[in-house]
């Protein structure tokens, strides 16, 4: 059954390389932010119909996790307006596998294996790496929203562990918390952007939005439901496995370079995932 939960995470973490890749190409961010509410507010006004209300217990979680993923959303667009793409991402993404570790164990009382708490180093370690390579400068405002941006990742993932565990049904869980998130989301920026009818004019475009939003709400599925079986920090560390699927990305479909340094990187990621996976 882990091996099974490992590869759930591990698809996870290639949907979120994929949608991430449709907001780094997007000319409108914003924008894209909205088209890839409107699938979650579908997904999830269904998903709240037919499925059992959570354990009450679980609804402080819900609605910070709601709060906490709509932050998020808008660091991460701050972040890349000031920021290169392929700095941000990792530095946001291999934050948080450390703070996860750190937070699991204070809140949630979970403590690793030494090979697994060393695998989480590796991973984070690897991750951040990618952001540093010659010839690229940071603004002055990128590095304190890219680590804003991972923070937030870090603090909703424990919040999603914890609270999930007590709804009793973790997909009825993140379903309210898809809702609760991205209907104001959805609501803004529309406003920002000129009214709801704005929104679908290019059909292609929104396709495309609403596609990366399929991707992402199936990917943090597969993780709601792995944290029910594995450790938080376990389950946030693999899940960053993204960032590697993000280099193929970008090697395999948007010619950049498959340097030195990001081969040292995508190997010091899997040797952490495999001493996690141990």
């Amino acid at each position: 059954m882990a091996s099974f939960v490992v590869l759930l995470v591990l698809i996870s973490a290639l949907m979120h390389a994929s949608w991430n890749a449709f907001l780094h190409l997007s000319g409108d961010r914003v924008w894209l932010l909205g088209m890839f509410s409107v699938p979650y507010v579908l997904v999830s006004a269904v998903g709240v119909c037919v499925l059992p209300l959570p354990d009450p217990a679980s609804w402080p979680y819900i609605v910070a996790s709601a709060l906490l993923e709509f932050a998020y959303c808008f660091a991460l667009i701050r972040a890349y307006r000031s920021g290169d793409f392929g700095q941000i991402y990792p530095i946001a993404r291999g934050l948080s596998p450390l703070l996860v570790f750190v937070g699991a164990l204070v809140f949630a009382h979970e403590e690793l294996h030494a090979l697994a708490a060393t695998g989480v180093l590796l991973v984070s370690l690897g991750i951040m790496s990618l952001a540093f390579r010659r010839g690229m400068r940071f603004s002055g405002e990128s590095v304190p929203w890219a680590l804003t941006t991972g923070f937030f990742i870090a603090t909703y993932s424990i919040v999603d562990g914890l609270g999930a565990r007590l709804a009793g049904n973790p997909l009825s869980y993140i379903m309210w918390v898809y809702l609760l998130w991205n209907v104001p989301q959805f609501i803004v920026v529309c406003k920002l952007r000129g009214g709801a009818a704005q929104m679908f004019v290019s059909k292609g475009n929104a396709v495309r939005g609403m596609l990366a939003g399929v991707l992402a709400l199936t990917a943090y599925c597969l993780v709601i439901e792995a944290f029910n079986y594995l450790p938080i920090a376990m389950v946030s560390a693999l899940r960053e496995m993204s960032s590697i699927f993000a280099v193929l990305i970008g090697w395999l479909f948007m010619r950049e370079k498959l340097t030195a340094r990001r081969l040292v990187a995508c190997v010091l990621v899997t040797c952490g995932a495999v001493l996690i996976r141990m």
